[in-house]
């Protein structure tokens, strides 16, 4: 087996149909293979969460850093729970630069959570802007002043709205040179 695969793992329960987007999403854009895992439970092997169910992401990326998971390159855990970090309060995703981890949460990304209708298309959207900006950070990419660009900072919703999908031709050239 090949050690290019970007392994997926659920923690906790996540619709199957968008894990199966955000592989295909990861596959065309990185032209790397993808590996699902089964849904993994972390509750018990980390720091308990805050008040309103919010876990510490570095502490998540910390633990899966530390296992061991056959012929991965890079790791992505998408939690449906709410994130928070030593540096920011609330948070979409975290990555390890130059790392092998990324985290993204989904709790933030649906309209619902902001008290709007459900709309599947803007959450997909977001979804995949975000995890493919934090699979980014893993191979080396850091945040890009070019507001359309995918590697722009997201510190809310409509940042993460407005920006690309797509790398600038900047980043996308630096990642071309990783890989």
């Amino acid at each position: 087996m090949s050690d290019r695969i970007i392994t997926i793992i659920p923690i906790g329960e996540i619709d199957n149909s968008f894990l199966d987007f955000i592989s295909w999403s990861i596959e065309e854009t990185f032209r790397i293979t993808t590996a699902l895992l089964p849904n993994y439970n972390l509750s018990a092997e980390i720091p308990p969460p805050l008040p309103g169910n919010r876990y510490n992401s570095t502490s998540i990326l910390q633990y899966l850093s530390d296992k061991k998971f056959d012929n991965t390159l890079r790791l992505l855990a998408i939690t449906e729970s709410d994130l928070y970090s030593p540096i920011f309060s609330t948070l979409y995703g975290e990555a390890q630069l130059n790392g092998r981890c990324a985290l993204v949460s989904l709790h933030r990304l649906r309209q619902e959570y902001y008290n709007l209708p459900p709309d599947q298309t803007i959450f997909l959207s977001r979804f995949h802007k975000v995890v493919i900006h934090e699979i980014a950070h893993t191979f080396g990419l850091i945040h890009c002043i070019d507001k359309n660009c995918i590697m722009y900072p997201s510190s809310n919703v409509i940042d993460i709205d407005e920006k690309s999908s797509l790398f600038c031709p900047s980043c996308n050239q630096k990642l071309l040179l990783i890989n």
